[in-house]
Protein backbone atom coordinates (compact mmCIF):
# COMPACT_ATOMS: atom_id res chain seq x y z
CA UNK A 1 0.00 0.00 0.00
CA UNK A 2 1.14 3.49 -0.84
CA UNK A 3 2.69 5.14 2.04
CA UNK A 4 0.74 8.39 1.19
CA UNK A 5 -2.51 6.67 1.67
CA UNK A 6 -1.81 4.73 4.74
CA UNK A 7 -2.78 7.13 7.31
CA UNK A 8 -6.47 7.17 4.68
CA UNK A 9 -7.47 3.84 4.19
CA UNK A 10 -10.81 4.86 5.78
CA UNK A 11 -11.74 5.89 2.49
CA UNK A 12 -10.83 3.50 -0.01
CA UNK A 13 -14.68 1.53 0.61
CA UNK A 14 -14.79 0.91 -3.20
CA UNK A 15 -13.19 -0.20 -6.37
CA UNK A 16 -13.17 3.68 -7.31
CA UNK A 17 -13.12 6.73 -4.85
CA UNK A 18 -12.19 9.27 -7.19
CA UNK A 19 -15.06 12.00 -6.36
CA UNK A 20 -13.19 13.80 -4.02
CA UNK A 21 -12.73 14.33 0.09
CA UNK A 22 -12.47 17.01 2.03
CA UNK A 23 -9.48 16.40 4.53
CA UNK A 24 -8.54 18.60 7.26
CA UNK A 25 -5.58 20.19 5.70
CA UNK A 26 -7.89 22.42 3.40
CA UNK A 27 -6.50 21.43 0.48
CA UNK A 28 -9.05 19.25 -1.57
CA UNK A 29 -7.81 15.33 -2.01
CA UNK A 30 -9.37 12.88 -4.53
CA UNK A 31 -8.21 9.10 -5.15
CA UNK A 32 -8.69 6.06 -7.43
CA UNK A 33 -7.34 2.80 -6.42
CA UNK A 34 -6.71 0.39 -9.08
CA UNK A 35 -6.15 -3.12 -9.11
CA UNK A 36 -3.93 -3.65 -11.75
CA UNK A 37 0.11 -3.64 -11.56
CA UNK A 38 2.30 -1.32 -13.49
CA UNK A 39 5.74 -2.09 -12.94
CA UNK A 40 8.69 -1.67 -14.12
CA UNK A 41 10.50 1.07 -16.36
CA UNK A 42 9.48 0.06 -19.76
CA UNK A 43 5.80 0.23 -17.96
CA UNK A 44 6.48 3.87 -16.98
CA UNK A 45 7.75 4.83 -20.43
CA UNK A 46 4.67 3.59 -22.06
CA UNK A 47 2.40 5.00 -19.98
CA UNK A 48 4.49 8.63 -20.68
CA UNK A 49 4.60 7.91 -24.37
CA UNK A 50 0.77 7.22 -24.48
CA UNK A 51 -0.33 10.61 -22.29
CA UNK A 52 2.41 13.11 -23.98
CA UNK A 53 0.29 13.49 -27.51
CA UNK A 54 -2.52 15.44 -25.19
CA UNK A 55 -0.31 17.86 -24.25
CA UNK A 56 0.09 16.97 -20.40
CA UNK A 57 3.25 18.18 -18.60
CA UNK A 58 5.02 14.95 -17.56
CA UNK A 59 7.26 14.26 -15.09
CA UNK A 60 8.52 11.02 -13.30
CA UNK A 61 10.16 9.85 -10.12
CA UNK A 62 11.00 6.45 -7.82
CA UNK A 63 7.61 5.13 -8.39
CA UNK A 64 5.55 8.17 -9.54
CA UNK A 65 4.15 9.66 -12.44
CA UNK A 66 3.29 13.40 -12.28
CA UNK A 67 0.98 14.55 -14.99
CA UNK A 68 0.03 18.45 -15.05
CA UNK A 69 -2.90 20.11 -16.79
CA UNK A 70 -2.28 23.78 -17.27
CA UNK A 71 -4.40 27.02 -18.03
CA UNK A 72 -4.70 30.53 -18.22
CA UNK A 73 -7.68 32.26 -16.19
CA UNK A 74 -8.97 35.77 -17.19
CA UNK A 75 -10.92 37.85 -15.22
CA UNK A 76 -11.51 41.44 -14.09
CA UNK A 77 -10.01 43.95 -11.21
CA UNK A 78 -12.87 46.04 -9.90
CA UNK A 79 -10.04 47.26 -8.12
CA UNK A 80 -7.78 48.57 -11.00
CA UNK A 81 -10.06 48.14 -13.66
CA UNK A 82 -8.06 46.38 -15.28
CA UNK A 83 -8.06 43.10 -17.49
CA UNK A 84 -5.91 40.69 -15.49
CA UNK A 85 -5.13 36.77 -16.37
CA UNK A 86 -3.10 34.13 -14.34
CA UNK A 87 -1.63 30.73 -15.23
CA UNK A 88 -3.23 28.16 -13.14
CA UNK A 89 -1.99 24.25 -12.72
CA UNK A 90 -3.57 21.02 -11.25
CA UNK A 91 -1.11 17.63 -11.30
CA UNK A 92 -2.15 14.14 -11.29
CA UNK A 93 0.19 11.53 -9.65
CA UNK A 94 0.70 8.03 -10.44
CA UNK A 95 1.48 5.98 -8.20
CA UNK A 96 2.46 2.35 -9.49
CA UNK A 97 3.05 -0.82 -8.14
CA UNK A 98 1.16 -3.86 -7.55
CA UNK A 99 -2.09 -2.08 -7.41
CA UNK A 100 -2.00 1.76 -8.96
CA UNK A 101 -2.90 4.89 -6.93
CA UNK A 102 -4.16 7.86 -8.92
CA UNK A 103 -3.93 10.53 -6.69
CA UNK A 104 -4.93 14.65 -6.58
CA UNK A 105 -4.53 17.22 -4.57
CA UNK A 106 -6.00 21.14 -5.26
CA UNK A 107 -3.51 23.65 -3.83
CA UNK A 108 -4.98 26.68 -2.10
CA UNK A 109 -5.46 29.45 -4.52
CA UNK A 110 -3.15 31.85 -2.58
CA UNK A 111 -0.16 29.56 -3.78
CA UNK A 112 -0.77 30.81 -7.20
CA UNK A 113 -0.53 34.79 -6.02
CA UNK A 114 -3.13 37.11 -5.32
CA UNK A 115 -5.61 36.23 -7.27
CA UNK A 116 -8.65 37.16 -5.94
CA UNK A 117 -10.54 38.23 -8.94
CA UNK A 118 -10.73 34.48 -9.73
CA UNK A 119 -13.98 32.91 -9.80
CA UNK A 120 -14.70 28.95 -8.87
CA UNK A 121 -11.19 28.25 -8.69
CA UNK A 122 -11.82 24.78 -6.32
CA UNK A 123 -14.35 23.61 -9.46
CA UNK A 124 -12.22 24.20 -12.32
CA UNK A 125 -9.18 22.62 -10.31
CA UNK A 126 -11.09 19.53 -9.72
CA UNK A 127 -12.84 19.13 -12.38
CA UNK A 128 -9.43 19.16 -14.57
CA UNK A 129 -8.00 17.01 -12.18
CA UNK A 130 -10.66 15.02 -13.25
CA UNK A 131 -10.04 14.77 -16.63
CA UNK A 132 -6.75 13.59 -16.05
CA UNK A 133 -7.78 11.02 -14.63
CA UNK A 134 -10.55 10.03 -16.79
CA UNK A 135 -8.39 10.15 -19.39
CA UNK A 136 -5.52 8.39 -18.00
CA UNK A 137 -7.01 5.44 -17.31
CA UNK A 138 -9.55 5.59 -20.61
CA UNK A 139 -6.38 6.27 -22.59
CA UNK A 140 -3.43 4.01 -21.25
CA UNK A 141 -2.36 0.49 -20.42
CA UNK A 142 -4.14 1.16 -16.91
CA UNK A 143 -7.80 0.80 -19.04
CA UNK A 144 -6.87 -2.73 -21.11
CA UNK A 145 -5.45 -4.27 -17.55
CA UNK A 146 -8.78 -2.86 -16.21
CA UNK A 147 -10.77 -5.07 -19.07
CA UNK A 148 -8.40 -7.58 -18.39
CA UNK A 149 -9.03 -7.78 -14.55
CA UNK A 150 -12.87 -7.49 -15.22
CA UNK A 151 -12.77 -10.60 -17.53
CA UNK A 152 -10.77 -12.42 -15.48
CA UNK A 153 -11.71 -11.74 -11.76
CA UNK A 154 -14.85 -10.65 -12.16
CA UNK A 155 -16.19 -13.19 -15.11
CA UNK A 156 -17.49 -10.22 -17.40
CA UNK A 157 -17.57 -10.52 -21.27
CA UNK A 158 -15.14 -8.12 -23.24
CA UNK A 159 -18.11 -5.75 -23.87
CA UNK A 160 -19.24 -5.76 -20.46
CA UNK A 161 -15.56 -5.06 -19.42
CA UNK A 162 -16.10 -2.12 -21.50
CA UNK A 163 -18.79 -0.76 -20.58
CA UNK A 164 -17.66 -0.92 -17.11
CA UNK A 165 -14.76 0.87 -17.86
CA UNK A 166 -16.61 3.74 -20.09
CA UNK A 167 -18.79 4.21 -16.49
CA UNK A 168 -16.36 4.95 -14.30
CA UNK A 169 -14.46 7.21 -16.62
CA UNK A 170 -17.21 9.79 -17.52
CA UNK A 171 -15.12 13.07 -18.81
CA UNK A 172 -13.22 11.29 -20.96
CA UNK A 173 -16.35 11.08 -23.14
CA UNK A 174 -18.11 13.71 -22.18
CA UNK A 175 -14.85 16.49 -23.35
CA UNK A 176 -14.61 15.87 -26.37
CA UNK A 177 -14.44 19.89 -26.95
CA UNK A 178 -12.94 22.28 -24.39
CA UNK A 179 -14.90 24.60 -25.69
CA UNK A 180 -18.28 23.48 -25.16
CA UNK A 181 -16.92 22.80 -21.44
CA UNK A 182 -16.06 25.82 -20.66
CA UNK A 183 -19.47 26.98 -20.85
CA UNK A 184 -20.52 26.26 -17.87
CA UNK A 185 -17.93 25.18 -15.65
CA UNK A 186 -14.53 26.91 -17.30
CA UNK A 187 -13.90 30.58 -18.37
CA UNK A 188 -14.51 30.53 -21.53
CA UNK A 189 -10.69 32.22 -21.64
CA UNK A 190 -9.39 28.68 -20.02
CA UNK A 191 -7.46 26.99 -22.83
CA UNK A 192 -4.69 24.88 -23.66
CA UNK A 193 -2.26 22.18 -21.94
CA UNK A 194 0.11 25.05 -23.07
CA UNK A 195 -1.30 27.65 -21.22
CA UNK A 196 -1.94 29.68 -23.96
CA UNK A 197 -5.31 31.67 -24.25
CA UNK A 198 -7.69 29.85 -27.07
CA UNK A 199 -8.52 33.60 -28.73
CA UNK A 200 -4.90 33.50 -30.31
CA UNK A 201 -6.61 30.99 -33.37
CA UNK A 202 -4.90 28.08 -32.37
CA UNK A 203 -5.74 24.47 -31.95
CA UNK A 204 -7.14 23.27 -28.33
CA UNK A 205 -4.99 20.47 -27.19
CA UNK A 206 -6.74 19.47 -23.84
CA UNK A 207 -6.90 16.29 -24.34
CA UNK A 208 -8.94 14.54 -26.60
CA UNK A 209 -10.77 11.15 -25.51
CA UNK A 210 -9.75 8.02 -27.35
CA UNK A 211 -12.31 5.32 -27.29
CA UNK A 212 -11.34 3.29 -24.08
CA UNK A 213 -12.28 0.28 -26.65
CA UNK A 214 -9.11 0.59 -29.08
CA UNK A 215 -6.84 -1.41 -27.67
CA UNK A 216 -9.53 -4.47 -27.55
CA UNK A 217 -12.44 -4.08 -30.51
CA UNK A 218 -11.07 -5.41 -33.89
CA UNK A 219 -10.01 -2.77 -36.17
CA UNK A 220 -7.33 -2.45 -39.04
CA UNK A 221 -4.53 -3.11 -36.86
CA UNK A 222 -5.97 -4.96 -34.23
CA UNK A 223 -7.60 -8.53 -35.83
CA UNK A 224 -7.41 -10.83 -33.22
CA UNK A 225 -8.42 -10.84 -29.55
CA UNK A 226 -7.05 -12.35 -26.73
CA UNK A 227 -9.40 -14.08 -25.37
CA UNK A 228 -11.56 -17.24 -26.88
CA UNK A 229 -12.36 -20.60 -25.75
CA UNK A 230 -8.90 -22.33 -26.65
CA UNK A 231 -7.84 -23.67 -22.78
CA UNK A 232 -7.16 -27.09 -24.20
CA UNK A 233 -3.25 -26.48 -24.33
CA UNK A 234 0.05 -27.31 -22.71
CA UNK A 235 3.25 -25.21 -22.20
CA UNK A 236 5.38 -25.20 -24.93
CA UNK A 237 9.04 -25.86 -25.18
CA UNK A 238 11.71 -23.95 -26.66
CA UNK A 239 13.44 -22.89 -28.94
CA UNK A 240 11.48 -20.67 -31.15
CA UNK A 241 11.15 -21.97 -34.64
CA UNK A 242 13.89 -19.74 -36.73
CA UNK A 243 12.04 -20.50 -39.83
CA UNK A 244 8.61 -20.09 -38.66
CA UNK A 245 8.04 -17.45 -41.39
CA UNK A 246 8.50 -19.95 -44.22
CA UNK A 247 6.00 -22.54 -42.47
CA UNK A 248 3.59 -20.81 -40.90
CA UNK A 249 0.69 -18.40 -41.80
CA UNK A 250 -0.17 -14.81 -40.78
CA UNK A 251 -2.88 -15.18 -38.11
CA UNK A 252 -4.18 -11.39 -38.06
CA UNK A 253 -2.61 -8.07 -36.05
CA UNK A 254 -2.66 -7.10 -32.57
CA UNK A 255 -1.91 -3.17 -32.06
CA UNK A 256 -0.30 -3.43 -35.66
CA UNK A 257 2.01 -6.24 -34.47
CA UNK A 258 1.83 -9.39 -36.97
CA UNK A 259 0.54 -12.58 -35.20
CA UNK A 260 1.91 -16.13 -36.49
CA UNK A 261 -0.77 -19.03 -36.35
CA UNK A 262 -1.77 -21.54 -35.56
CA UNK A 263 -3.58 -19.40 -33.30
CA UNK A 264 -6.23 -20.11 -30.44
CA UNK A 265 -6.46 -17.56 -27.93
CA UNK A 266 -6.42 -17.77 -25.06
CA UNK A 267 -4.29 -20.79 -24.56
CA UNK A 268 -1.91 -20.70 -28.34
CA UNK A 269 -1.14 -17.11 -29.23
CA UNK A 270 1.63 -18.29 -31.73
CA UNK A 271 4.72 -16.23 -32.64
CA UNK A 272 4.46 -12.25 -32.61
CA UNK A 273 6.08 -9.75 -34.51
CA UNK A 274 7.74 -9.10 -37.73
CA UNK A 275 11.55 -8.11 -36.96
CA UNK A 276 11.17 -8.15 -33.20
CA UNK A 277 9.51 -12.01 -32.80
CA UNK A 278 8.62 -13.84 -29.86
CA UNK A 279 7.48 -17.13 -29.85
CA UNK A 280 4.53 -16.62 -27.01
CA UNK A 281 3.79 -20.23 -26.48
CA UNK A 282 7.47 -20.61 -25.24
CA UNK A 283 7.65 -17.17 -23.19
CA UNK A 284 7.69 -17.87 -19.69
CA UNK A 285 7.53 -14.27 -18.73
CA UNK A 286 10.74 -13.55 -16.69
CA UNK A 287 11.14 -10.28 -17.96
CA UNK A 288 14.73 -10.25 -19.08
CA UNK A 289 14.06 -9.12 -22.49
CA UNK A 290 12.30 -5.85 -21.21
CA UNK A 291 15.24 -5.15 -18.95
CA UNK A 292 17.91 -5.87 -21.58
CA UNK A 293 16.61 -3.30 -23.91
CA UNK A 294 18.37 -0.26 -24.32
CA UNK A 295 15.31 1.28 -26.52
CA UNK A 296 12.39 -0.07 -24.71
CA UNK A 297 11.14 -2.13 -27.25
CA UNK A 298 9.07 -4.66 -25.25
CA UNK A 299 5.84 -3.58 -23.13
CA UNK A 300 3.94 -5.99 -20.43
CA UNK A 301 0.90 -7.64 -22.27
CA UNK A 302 -1.65 -9.33 -20.31
CA UNK A 303 -2.40 -12.50 -21.38
CA UNK A 304 -4.66 -14.53 -18.93
CA UNK A 305 -5.53 -18.22 -19.38
CA UNK A 306 -1.88 -18.62 -21.07
CA UNK A 307 -0.32 -21.86 -19.92
CA UNK A 308 3.03 -20.63 -19.64
CA UNK A 309 2.59 -17.36 -17.95
CA UNK A 310 -0.26 -14.53 -18.18
CA UNK A 311 1.64 -12.03 -19.63
CA UNK A 312 3.69 -11.27 -22.25
CA UNK A 313 6.91 -8.72 -23.42
CA UNK A 314 5.39 -7.13 -26.10
CA UNK A 315 7.17 -5.34 -28.63
CA UNK A 316 4.77 -2.49 -29.39
CA UNK A 317 7.93 -0.11 -30.25
CA UNK A 318 9.46 -2.65 -33.05
CA UNK A 319 10.64 -0.15 -35.53
CA UNK A 320 12.47 1.34 -32.55
CA UNK A 321 15.11 -2.11 -32.39
CA UNK A 322 18.69 -1.28 -33.19
CA UNK A 323 19.24 -4.92 -33.52
CA UNK A 324 21.92 -5.44 -30.97
CA UNK A 325 20.22 -8.77 -29.99
CA UNK A 326 20.49 -8.05 -26.34
CA UNK A 327 16.98 -9.94 -25.58
CA UNK A 328 17.17 -12.59 -28.13
CA UNK A 329 20.65 -13.08 -26.01
CA UNK A 330 19.10 -13.44 -22.49
CA UNK A 331 15.47 -15.21 -22.65
CA UNK A 332 15.87 -18.44 -20.98
CA UNK A 333 13.65 -20.51 -22.95
CA UNK A 334 14.90 -19.28 -26.47
CA UNK A 335 11.64 -17.73 -27.11
CA UNK A 336 12.89 -14.71 -29.37
CA UNK A 337 14.24 -14.53 -32.38
CA UNK A 338 15.55 -10.98 -33.91
CA UNK A 339 15.58 -10.67 -37.65
CA UNK A 340 18.64 -8.30 -38.40
CA UNK A 341 17.63 -5.81 -41.28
Amino acid sequence: MSLLLSDKVWIMLSEVAKRGIYPTHSAKLGIYRLPVDIVGQSEVNGIMSELKPHGYVLDTYADRIFVTFKWIEKGFDIYTNTEQSAELNVTVEIVIGEVVDIIYQIRPLETFGDFYWIRNYRQKADHNAKIIIDNIIRNTKIGQKLITYYQKIQKLSQAESIKKLESITPLANALKNLKEEKKSLVNPSVTTATGKPSGENQAVTVPSPIPASKAVRLSENTTIQLTGTGTDYQTAEGPIDTGFKSKRQPAGKFQGIQVWGPYDAPGQLGIWGTDVCVDFDICISDGACIDACPVNVYEWLDTPGHPASERKPFMIREKDCIFCLACENVCPPQAIKIFVK
